[in-house]
């Protein structure tokens, strides 16, 4: 079964261009994460996004916690609060 890391974070008003900027400089560090499929943010609120990362296993998602962490960390001034990061495991579809 695949695994599915789900990670909500609020964003500080104002700050949404630099969190993507920064996502697009450190995307490298996760596309490069044994284990995984691929990544996707979604802006799910006022000042939220909602990462889903598609791991070939729970495992691995649980795995990329540290780069997780590295990479949020890199983000924090521009975090409203502390992002929430969930593992589960779950199916991927795609064509």
């Amino acid at each position: 079964m695949a695994g599915i890391s789900k990670t909500v974070i609020s964003i500080k008003p104002g700050k949404m261009d630099e969190v993507y900027k920064l996502i697009d400089a450190q995307a490298h560090l996760v596309t490069e994460l044994e284990g995984i499929i691929g990544f996707a943010v979604a802006e799910t609120g006022t000042n939220e996004i909602t990462i889903i990362g598609i791991y070939e296993s729970s495992e691995a998602a649980e795995a990329a916690s540290p780069t997780a962490a590295k990479v949020f960390a890199e983000g924090a001034a521009l975090m409203a609060s502390a992002p929430n990061r969930g593992v589960y495991s779950g199916k991927w579809f795609s064509s």
